[in-house]
C-alpha cells in the first residue's frame, strides 16, 4: 500500500522534550516502514535564517516532502501564526503539543494531540493513533483497545476536525 506523504509538527516550550518525543515518533513511524524526514535547528541550511525566513523554508521542504511520500517530522517551537500558515499551506498535517515550561512560547490552540513530557511512549502512540484515524497512516488494528480509539475520537470531533 502506498502512503502519501504527511507532516507532523512536534512543538512545545522545552526542546529536550520535544527532541525526546521526535525521538521516539521518529522511530514508530520507521518501524512501519516509512520514509520519514526531521526538519529542526539542527537541518542544514538553518542556521543565521530569521524567523520569517526558517518557517518559509520548512513550510517548502516539508511541502517538499509531502508530495513526495515522505513524512516529515518538524522539530521546531515556531510562532502559532507559523504553524496555522504551515497547516493552512500543507494541508496534511497534525500538531503534536508536548506541554511544559517556557517563556514567551505560543501553545497552539487545538493541537491534534498533547503530550506531558513524561508521557513518552504512550503519548507517541496516542499521536499515531490519531494520524490513522485522519487516515493519514494506514491503520494497526491491533494495537488499540477499542477505549483508545473512542479517546482519540472523541478528541478530534470536539476539535472539528471530523
Amino acid at each position: 500500500m502506498s502512503v502519501l506523504g504527511f507532516t507532523v509538527w512536534v512543538t512545545g516550550p522545552d526542546a529536550r522534550a520535544v527532541d525526546d518525543v521526535v525521538a521516539i515518533l521518529v522511530g514508530g513511524l520507521i518501524g512501519r516502514q516509512l520514509a520519514v524526514e526531521t526538519i529542526d535547528a539542527r537541518t542544514p541550511g538553518m542556521a543565521g535564517l530569521d524567523a520569517e525566513a526558517a518557517a518559509a523554508a520548512v513550510v517548502l521542504a516539508a511541502g517538499l516532502l509531502t508530495r513526495h511520500g515522505i513524512v516529515s517530522v518538524i522539530a521546531l517551537p515556531g510562532s502559532r501564526a507559523v504553524r496555522d500558515r504551515a497547516r493552512a499551506d500543507l494541508g496534511r498535517m497534525i500538531e503534536v503539543y508536548v506541554p511544559g515550561e517556557g517563556p514567551g512560547y505560543e501553545p497552539p490552540e487545538r493541537p491534534e494531540v498533547e503530550i506531558a513530557a513524561s508521557d513518552g511512549v504512550p503519548g507517541v502512540e496516542r499521536a499515531l493513533r490519531t494520524l490513522e484515524v485522519l487516515r493519514l497512516l494506514p491503520r494497526d488494528e491491533a494495537r488499540y483497545s477499542e477505549e483508545e480509539e473512542r479517546e482519540v475520537i472523541k478528541r478530534l470531533k470536539a476539535f472539528g476536525y471530523l
